[in-house]
């Protein structure tokens, strides 16, 4: 079940959560998913995110292509593309691989980023939340 902090807020997720939620039908990120219906967020994700997350299922999990579209029938998520200005601004506090990400949440005016991404995202957390003022969570400290 996805825990409160989240109801009604703007919720960006990342093409990791995207996949993990489309492949396995358990999970905190099939849960997240799930639990967006119930609880009134906002799914937002980056033009880049959907890309991302369908290249990389078609080419390691094609028949997760169909559950992944469904959820973004049922979600119909808010899809953004942030501004260049705005990726390069990022750039300068994250990898500049990650910053269309984190540029992504931030044009979307997210409350949360919410990522598997230990390594990129998750380990800088503290200074994304404290230059862009999105809380960078993992699927599982949504769901409780």
């Amino acid at each position: 079940m996805v825990s409160d902090q989240t109801r009604g807020n703007k919720v960006f997720i990342d093409s990791s959560v995207l996949i993990a939620a489309a492949i396995s039908p358990t999970g905190s990120a099939r849960d997240l998913i799930k639990g967006s219906f119930r609880n009134k967020s906002k799914i937002v994700v980056s033009d880049l995110v959907l890309e991302e997350t369908e290249r990389n299922l078609t080419n390691k999990a094609p028949k997760a292509l169909p559950t992944l579209q469904l959820f973004l029938e049922v979600l119909n998520p808010e899809v953004v593309s942030p501004s260049k200005s705005l990726v390069l601004k990022v750039s300068r506090v994250v990898d500049p691989k990650d910053a269309p990400i984190v540029a992504g949440a931030v044009s979307a005016k997210a409350d949360y980023l919410v990522s598997f991404d230990r390594k990129h995202l998750l380990q800088h957390k503290q200074e994304i939340e404290a230059n862009f003022k999105v809380k960078v969570v993992t699927p599982d400290e949504v769901v409780k």
